[in-house]
């Protein structure tokens, strides 16, 4: 099997737990979304550091987070992610499902952008007008709303954001989102430990 066809595999996979995972945020709806996000960010690092140590890998996550440059970069993407699952997960106890599924949608505009002005890429005659038709249909679901959907609006821009953060990490996928969920885990420690009911 292909890089390529591996990449996309795990793509389809990982949109199609995302698009049922608010099934099982509705499933605790009681707990509140900082909670969740803290037991997330702990569950996540332990597993993260688990694979990584079964694989004798443990030592890529310190090289990616040693030198001003990489932990900049990694703490910087932490908070981004972090951001977003905590809005996406908000989104859902507010039963705003369709406010996030189009937070969701404008994300890749919102990479389109970030390609444009801060790796100058330019798309191909084609790829503008996928471009055109995908902006013209977001403009149409967004009117729809009737207001600022904030929510969308902060989804696409964190998870755009980290994306652009991801393209200049030289450290892989599991290692890069091992290092960003360790940064995070004393924060989550101290919330679940003070503050949390």
């Amino acid at each position: 099997m292909s890089e390529a066809l591996k990449g996309a595999l795990a793509m389809m996979l990982a949109c199609m737990i995302w698009g049922l995972s608010p099934f099982y945020y509705a499933l605790v709806i009681d707990v509140p979304p900082p909670d969740i996000l803290a037991h997330r960010t702990l569950w996540s690092c332990l597993f993260f550091m688990g694979f990584l140590a079964l694989r004798g890998r443990l030592s890529e996550v310190r090289v990616a987070l040693t030198g001003l440059s990489r932990l900049s970069r990694t703490a910087l993407a932490a908070l981004m992610i972090s951001t977003n699952w905590l809005v996406f997960i908000y989104s859902i106890s507010l039963g705003r499902v369709a406010e996030s599924a189009l937070g969701y949608y404008i994300f890749p505009l919102a990479s389109v952008v970030l390609g444009l002005v801060v790796f100058r890429e330019r798309p191909f005659a084609l790829q503008w007008v996928a471009i055109a038709l995908a902006t013209v249909a977001v403009s149409v679901l967004t009117a729809g709303f009737g207001t600022l959907p904030w929510i969308s609006l902060t989804l696409a821009s964190t998870f755009a954001i980290y994306g652009a953060i991801k393209k200049r990490t030289d450290a892989g996928p599991v290692t890069s989102v091992a290092a960003e969920v360790l940064l995070l885990v004393p924060i989550a420690a101290i919330w679940l430990i003070l503050v949390a009911e």
